[in-house]
């Protein structure tokens, strides 16, 4: 039975042992139709006192205002807390098991303190050379762990809130991605937008639209690889830009170089990989585009590069891996 709030019992008797930095690890996110899945790691103080400690309880036992609240005292007291995401595609790529463990490695890649004990919700995190104990309902018994998942939860709800600018038909900064009645009737209406995951099965029965406002799957290859640049922090400042002499899929910028990207998606079976697929003659036609491109630009470019963003589907059409290999296409 589990204690009516999370204590800090079990870091006590970790530290005791000879541990410095035990931290709780928790996810949010592993349910929505939409967005990535976020994943917090949170390590407190030795001997943890004062009045946050009250305030941290599991997540969902919280309002919107007590996370926040809660939030902004870990944030302050703790010796080290971070959250890692993986993204939608990454989710449709290998699975939402394995892109949680991916978010989970990176929160820890981000911490300033490394962690030499994992204390996890539920699940255990193999690949990763630590000691750890995996806990059934562990954010409602560990303060660690409490913590982790509140950190978890905000942060991705902010992030969600700030693509519901971005996509502003499905709801985000209220639903936060999850399958509510009125998201629902969105996919339905509008379909898919670039942060949906499409191995979900509500998102894929609103990937079979009337054939009349059915995208094709070129131009639902090239929103998923934008919609993936954004959440690697890229600026996509154009899409589909055409000119005499060719088209470029997706124009971005990342860290003042301007990427030109070329959009190909294929299937396992495929003969032809995708960097097979660019002909000599395409690879001019979109060095042609670029440098016209680039002189019309209002704004003068220094560092620019032609990157290819490989899309591996599955027999049903489902995105199951996306690569960005840089600089693949050259004169």
């Amino acid at each position: 039975m589990s204690p009516s709030r999370p204590t800090y019992d079990l870091e006590s008797s970790l530290y005791a042992q000879g541990y410095s930095a035990v931290a709780g690890v928790d996810e949010a996110g592993r349910g929505p139709l939409a967005g990535p899945v976020s994943a917090g790691v949170a390590v407190l103080p030795r001997e943890p006192e004062g009045d946050w400690v009250d305030l941290v309880n599991d997540s969902k036992k919280l309002s919107l205002q007590q996370r926040a609240t809660a939030y902004e005292a870990i944030r302050r007291e703790a010796v080290s807390v971070a959250v890692g995401y993986s993204s939608s595609q990454e989710i449709d790529s290998m699975g939402i098991a394995p892109a949680t463990r991916l978010a989970i490695k990176r929160a820890l890649e981000s911490m300033t303190v490394a962690p030499d004990y994992l204390l996890l919700d539920a699940f255990p995190l193999p690949g990763v050379n630590l000691p750890q104990q995996a806990l059934k309902k562990g954010d409602a018994r560990c303060l660690s762990i409490a913590a982790a998942s509140i950190a978890a939860k905000v942060e991705r709800d902010r992030l969600m809130a700030n693509l519901d600018s971005q996509f502003p038909r499905y709801g985000f900064a209220s639903n936060k991605g999850y399958g509510t009645a009125s998201h629902l009737k969105a996919l339905t209406e509008h379909g898919p937008c670039p942060i949906h995951r499409l191995t979900f099965g509500r998102v894929r029965e609103a990937l079979s639209p009337a054939p009349q406002r059915s995208p094709s799957i070129g131009s639902q290859a090239e929103a998923v690889a934008a919609g993936h640049l954004r959440f690697l922090g890229y600026n996509v400042l154009d899409t589909n830009y055409r000119t005499r002499r060719g088209e470029i899929d997706i124009i971005a910028e990342q860290d003042g170089t301007l990427v030109f990207c070329e959009v190909r998606a294929r299937r396992r079976s495929a003969h032809v990989s995708p960097e097979e697929s660019i002909t000599p003659a395409k690879s001019r036609k979109l060095i042609a585009a670029a440098e016209e491109y680039l002189q019309t630009s209002e704004r003068r470019w220094d560092d620019w590069r032609m990157d290819l963003i490989a899309l591996e589907l599955d027999r049903a059409g489902n995105v199951r891996r996306i690569r960005i290999l840089e600089n693949a296409i050259e004169g």
